[in-house]
């Protein structure tokens, strides 16, 4: 896949939806996401600094930048538009609840996908990668194909070329850590899927996110970081369609 940011900006719309993907993710996670979105409303459906690029590219950025981006994102849509939805996959959702503490009274509703707050690294991703990276995907692996189309890293076999990933690894869990003290702090509605068979992220992240009644957290049968089934995706995509009308209901501020 291209891995290419979608930006659509309408003539006079009052409502922006935000995408941010995770780490070494793209923005290409969202596409069933996209469809849901009404016409009348902008997209932002953006590519982090270093990700649909080389190992290299990738070692070379920084959660500085990610989260620098992300900023200079919101305040560019907060002059433009009086609603704003964010939607956030893995790392993405930290970004998301980050900025839903309230002072950003532009920022309506938060939809995000598999929430980071306690991860993991179950055998299966290591095995899937290894496929992918020898290009030798067993034909009903449909895990391995949706993870290796939802990476936008372009895969390296120098495989030492990885160690260089460390500190950008060290820096997600320290954004998880301060993600963890911001739950309670969240003030929109928030939506919230979690992958039941995820391997990157824990089921017990859950225990952190049940204690602010704003946000509504449900689980998707057999889904994984990556691949969701066509009822999984049926029902994502419902429920964000309500959000949306939801929002759009929300008076504008002149």
């Amino acid at each position: 896949m291209a891995h290419n940011e979608y930006i659509k900006e309408v003539p006079g719309s009052d409502t922006v939806v935000l995408c941010i993907h995770g780490i070494f993710g793209s923005p290409d996670v969202f596409k069933p996401i996209l469809k849901q979105i009404p016409a009348d409303w902008s997209v932002f459906n953006i590519l982090l600094d270093g990700h649909g690029k080389s190992v290299q590219d990738f070692a070379r950025s920084s959660m500085t930048k990610w989260k620098g981006q992300v900023q200079r994102t919101l305040t560019y849509l907060s002059v433009r538009y009086s609603k704003i939805i964010i939607v956030g996959h893995s790392m993405g959702t930290l970004f998301a609840l980050q900025a839903a503490d309230g002072s950003n009274p532009r920022i309506k509703a938060l939809f995000l996908l598999d929430v980071p707050l306690m991860p993991i690294l179950r055998p299966s991703c290591a095995s899937n990668a290894l496929q992918i990276l020898c290009e030798r995907i067993p034909a009903d692996n449909k895990v391995a194909f949706a993870q290796n189309a939802a990476v936008s890293v372009t895969p390296d076999k120098r495989v030492w070329r990885y160690l260089t990933w460390l500190p950008r690894i060290l820096e997600l869990s320290k954004e998880i850590e301060i993600t963890r003290k911001c739950i309670s702090k969240v003030k929109v509605p928030c939506r919230i899927f979690l992958s039941q068979k995820d391997e990157l992220v824990s089921l017990r992240s859950y225990r952190y996110l049940k204690g602010n009644p704003r946000i509504k957290v449900s689980m998707l049968p057999g889904a994984t970081h990556f691949y969701f089934s066509e009822e999984n995706t049926a029902r994502m995509q419902r429920a964000f369609a309500s959000m949306c009308r939801k929002v759009r209901t929300i008076p504008t501020k002149k």
